[in-house]
């Protein structure tokens, strides 16, 4: 995973493949190469990979081509005499397909937007070399928290909306404030992760944040590597490799607990990361915040 930017659940089936034709052994938790005349047969895959690709289209067309759903599965699985079924929501209409109830749907967002997302503590990173070890305690970063999930309907249209226009509405500040409040992590200054796309957008509203809270701002990350986007990264080595040595500490930090400011959580090592070098530099503590998270 260290070498090659692929999920280990992409990684573990393509193993188990290569196990089936004999081109791999695992032997306990390691998987070896076995001595065959096991050879990549071009040819063969790219057909199996055709016709994945024809079952996926299928599968993303089921419900919005017009077929009938029993027909479509009918077709789909060679049956002789596919019919329409006339109960389905395609034959017979959605059973939910009214307007809303606005006061439902206010009940909802408030619901989503009074529920912060708890961050777990990450305990576990891979070295250079990709092999997991154990984060030393004076370096880890507390439990944290998030105003909402990636897609919700909380806290989050807002949150898209500010990074598209450039800047986070004022609400979204009040939200942050009040979180904290009730949180009430031991904080006694508030810093902010940079970016080199999105520019102020974050370091300003981690400014605003700290006005309402009664605290200090401290400018004191810079970041230094154009990577790309963590969400681009697909496991874990991959991830601390593309934040591993991108960011520095620009100044001491005060030798108290921080609250670390961030738009969007997608794997959670920017922040883990940063708060390994704020620490390191003096903080004793680090709490993360992010307005949205991916999981």
């Amino acid at each position: 995973m260290g070498a090659v930017n692929l999920g280990k659940g992409r990684l573990e089936a393509m193993l188990k493949v290569l196990d089936v034709e004999g081109a791999v052994d695992k032997r306990g938790t390691t998987w070896e190469r076995v001595e065959s005349d096991w050879a990549y047969d071009a040819e063969r895959y790219a057909n199996v990979t055709a016709l994945r690709r024809r079952e996926q289209a299928a599968m993303a067309a089921f419900g919005a081509d017009g077929r009938c759903l029993m027909r479509a599965l009918q077709e789909e699985l060679d049956d002789p005499s596919p019919a329409d079924c006339g109960v389905c929501s395609v034959c017979a209409g959605a059973r939910f397909d009214g307007p809303l109830d606005p006061s439902l749907v206010r009940d909802a967002s408030l619901h989503l937007r009074s529920k912060p997302l708890v961050l777990e503590v990450k305990k576990m990173a891979p070295n250079a070399e990709g092999a997991m070890k154990k984060l030393p305690e004076n370096v880890r970063a507390e439990e944290g928290r998030a105003l909402s999930r990636l897609g919700d309907g909380g806290w989050d249209p807002l949150v898209q909306s500010g990074k598209r226009a450039g800047a986070f509405d004022d609400a979204l500040v009040a939200a942050a404030a009040e979180a904290v409040r009730v949180w009430r992590p031991p904080i006694s200054f508030v810093t902010a992760v940079p970016s080199l796309r999105s520019g102020a957008l974050v370091p300003d509203f981690a400014q605003r944040l700290a006005r309402a809270l009664e605290l200090p701002y401290e400018d004191l990350l810079e970041r230094v590597g154009d990577n790309p986007p963590q969400r681009e990264m697909a496991n874990t080595p991959q991830q601390v490799a593309n934040v591993r040595g991108a960011f520095r500490v620009t100044a001491a930090p005060p030798q108290s607990a921080a609250l670390l400011v961030d738009d969007v959580r997608f794997s959670g090592w920017t922040l883990a990361m940063l708060a390994g070098q704020l620490r390191k530099q003096g903080a004793t503590a680090v709490y993360p915040l992010a307005l949205s998270t991916a999981f």
